[in-house]
């Protein structure tokens, strides 16, 4: 096999992306790490508007192709429409990042006091819209014989988490349901890795740990001193490159696989 340079294994110039849910938090931090690459991009939010304005702003900063679109990940309709018109635009659609995911309503934080229209929200927004992208974009690209899907899953699927850093704050703990969905986006990574490998297509996930967004400031050193790195991740800086990696070429023997990005997190006891 011919060696390549590692520079063009990590340019995505020409290439689609698509990202679900890329206008704000980790979706805005992704698509324009995509962007700086050279990417076109397909955005995608519920509301169109927002979606469009998204695009926009990347098309006139990077000069890249870009559209977008709306569609909720949760309705198997609208799921369908928007990837048969990522498709058109495209032609194809090189990597997708199943960012999108939302919480159930009503939820308490704590086990006995939990709704099941919680439970049943949260499982919906984060697994099941994970699952109907993921299908849809399996049906498009494995005509085409390659492809990447980056699921974002959560560190707070890989263990029972210490809400001892919520104590006395007026924040909801890190909710169950949230932390079963995530779970399940990362088995539905790994059984999608094993029957999609044949067709050319990697997936794999990225489980993300907090992220600084103005909470009390309490929270964060609790948080903090839970770290190897002693700070929690920065919006902007810490998630883009590792998505990117995983959808490049320079990962191109990396599938079925989980990358923790949280500071040592999940290692440090």
């Amino acid at each position: 096999m011919e060696e390549k340079n590692l520079s063009r294994l990590l340019h995505f110039h020409g290439k689609c992306v698509m990202v679900t849910g890329g206008c704000q938090n980790f979706g805005k931090e992704i698509s324009s790490g995509f962007a700086e690459l050279g990417a076109n991009l397909v955005i995608t939010s519920r509301n169109e508007e927002k979606a469009q304005r998204r695009a926009e702003e990347l098309a006139r900063q990077y000069e890249i192709r870009t559209i977008g679109i709306s569609m909720d990940i949760t309705d198997e309709l609208s799921v369908q429409k928007g990837f048969q018109t990522a498709a058109a635009e495209f032609g194809s659609i090189d990597a997708l990042i199943n960012n999108a995911g939302g919480h159930g309503t009503g939820t308490t934080g704590t086990l006995t006091d939990e709704p099941l229209t919680a439970w049943e929200g949260y499982l919906k927004a984060n697994l099941t819209g994970t699952f109907l992208c993921l299908r849809e974009y399996a049906r498009i690209m494995i005509p085409h014989r390659h492809g990447a899907v980056v699921n974002i899953a959560s560190v707070s699927a890989l263990f029972g988490r210490d809400r001892r850093v919520y104590q006395d704050l007026p924040m909801i703990p890190n909710p169950l349901p949230y932390s079963a969905a995530k779970a399940g986006v990362i088995g539905l990574t790994y059984d999608a890795a094993a029957i999609l490998g044949k067709h050319g297509i990697r997936v794999n996930a990225v489980s993300p740990g907090g992220f600084e967004r103005a909470q009390p400031e309490p929270f964060i050193q609790a948080y903090s001193e839970r770290t190897m790195l002693g700070r929690m991740g920065c919006d902007g800086l810490d998630l883009k490159g590792a998505v990117a990696f995983l959808c490049s070429d320079a990962a191109g023997y990396i599938t079925g696989h989980n990358l923790y990005v949280d500071g040592g997190f999940s290692h440090f006891r």
